[in-house]
């Protein structure tokens, strides 16, 4: 957790940068006195050469000399010197030319092995055995130039070893380098961290590491200046300005790891600050009985702290008090529909009450009522609006009953009560006998239908109520005759005659 009082959260001092050159090698192979001095080899022979020389000189020359005419000059002896260990030694072809070509390989890979140290800039870090290198090979040069191969040998050899060190130490200096670079960056020193981070560059143009580096060292001091007006600014409580600034410094540098921890504890400010908002809003809406308004900051408060007690709690309270605003809404909606006996919808509106809870008391009692009603109604209007089927006693028997149901309705309501009156015109209607006059020829037996056998007569009146009525009459050996009668409500009959005329031949 970065201190809100230093947007660094590192020290310098803890901190050992690499600096550029290394300690003197020591010498890999032990140098010559004289890098001209003679081999062992060499040295043999010349020894021994000598000593033929001596044999020579002191044993068979005399003899020799004894024998040679008087008349023949003296030759004037030099006795022989010792070779000089200061002279160059000296090799047969063969050996030169091997000492040629070993020389040249060395040299190629000499070449190759200063392209390597060049393009690492070891004349940076390379310090006193960079120059001990680069002397080897310039004696080395100039002993090849100077055909002496024999001491170009040793020379190019000791540099291609000190170059191979210098090469292995690039690779732990690049690595101390980064570590020291990214060390800098998180202590907030740009000027160190841009040093190290060059140094290896210098040695290794494409190590990512490094540009990455660089390019965060070269941020940084605009990262520290967001930093510190952020910390300023939550000094201040200011939350929300202090988190953008610690968020533009991450867009700046999202490696930037007091940036990531600081935005993390401002946000959590923040979201504390939220969440207790949100939950006196709540609380107060569920103290008006504002369910609907109250569930909602409580919801917004779960979204912030899921496994929150009290914001669960009181978002049960709320669903609860929104179900209670449901149900008296809607048993409000339906006891409107039943005052305005509409008892179709009073009917659809308890049934998805009772699918939600079916222990609403007050539901299965309305639904039972509306239903009642429902049923009523449909069979007064079905009544109302088909009086023909009042002129079946049986319908004329229920339809009578009905009026009685109805009539025992308390509070009818004018829809119910204007059916009443309806239906019971009708059934007055219905139920009031219209005369009839039927004539016959006292030979026929007369029948009708609905009324019973009135045997035989001239003249007789009956009392029907109006309906459709079928009159039969019969004679022994004549053909029956049948009569269809309509009697309507309210309007007189023309009287009617039933005889049998036509015998049966």
């Amino acid at each position: 957790m970065v201190d809100e009082h230093s947007p660094n959260p590192g020290h310098d001092e803890t901190i050992v940068p690499v600096k550029p050159g290394l300690k003197g090698l020591q010498p890999v192979v032990s140098k010559v006195d004289s890098e001209k001095a003679i081999s062992t080899p060499t040295l043999v022979v010349s020894l021994g050469a000598l000593v033929v020389l001596v044999v020579v000189v002191f044993f068979v020359l005399p003899s020799w000399v004894e024998k040679q005419e008087p008349t023949q000059p003296l030759v004037e002896i030099v006795a022989p010197q010792l070779p000089d260990q200061s002279e160059e030694p000296s090799f047969t072809p063969e050996e030169m030319e091997t000492l040629r070509e070993e020389a040249e390989a060395l040299l190629a890979q000499l070449l190759t092995q200063q392209g390597q140290l060049d393009g690492q800039s070891a004349t940076e870090w390379g310090g006193e055995d960079f120059e001990q290198y680069e002397i080897l090979a310039r004696e080395g040069d100039d002993a090849y130039l100077s055909n002496a191969f024999y001491d170009a040998v040793p020379a190019y050899s000791q540099a291609l070893e000190i170059g191979d060190i210098l090469l292995r130490r690039s690779v732990d200096l690049i690595t101390a380098t980064l570590s020291a670079g990214e060390e800098a960056l998180d202590a907030g020193n740009a000027t160190l961290a841009l040093e190290q981070f060059e140094l290896v560059l210098s040695i290794e143009d494409e190590n990512l590491i490094a540009r990455a580096g660089l390019i965060r060292a070269q941020r940084l001091p605009e990262v520290l200046s967001l930093m510190k007006t952020g910390e300023d600014l939550r000094r201040e409580a200011d939350y929300e300005t202090a988190a953008n600034h610690y968020r533009e410094a991450l867009t700046i540098d999202s490696l930037w790891l007091p940036a990531r921890t600081a935005l993390e504890a401002v946000n959590t400010i923040i979201s504390d600050r939220r969440f207790d908002a949100l939950m006196s809003q709540g609380l107060g809406a569920l103290m008006e009985e504002d369910y609907s308004d109250a569930y909602d900051f409580f919801d917004l408060a779960l979204a912030i702290r899921p496994d929150s007690p009290d914001a669960l709690n009181s978002l049960t309270q709320a669903e609860q008090g929104q179900k209670l605003d449901e149900i008296a809404l809607t048993e409000a909606r339906a006891l409107a529909f039943e005052s305005r006996e509409l008892w179709d919808m009073a009917v659809r509106l308890y049934t998805e009450m009772l699918e939600t809870d079916n222990t609403l008391e007050f539901a299965q009692q309305g639904l039972l009522r509306a239903r009642d009603r429902a049923d009523l109604n449909l069979k007064l209007v079905n009544l109302i609006e088909n009086p023909n089927l009042l002129f079946s006693d049986l319908v004329l028997r229920d339809a009578e009953a009905l009026l009685v149901e109805a009539s025992t309705i308390q509070q009818p309501g004018i829809q119910l009560a204007a059916q009443i009156s309806d239906l019971g015109r009708l059934v007055q209607i219905a139920s009031t006998p219209i005369p009839v006059e039927i004539y016959s020829d006292e030979q026929t037996e007369v029948t009708v239908y609905r009324v019973g056998s009135l045997g035989k007569f001239l003249v007789k009146t009956l009392s029907l109520r109006p309906g459709n009525y079928t009159l039969v009459g019969s004679r022994v050996g004549y053909v029956d005759v049948r009569h269809e009668l309509q009697v309507l409500p309210e309007r007189a009959i023309s009287p009617i005659r039933v005889e049998c005329m036509e015998s049966i031949r």
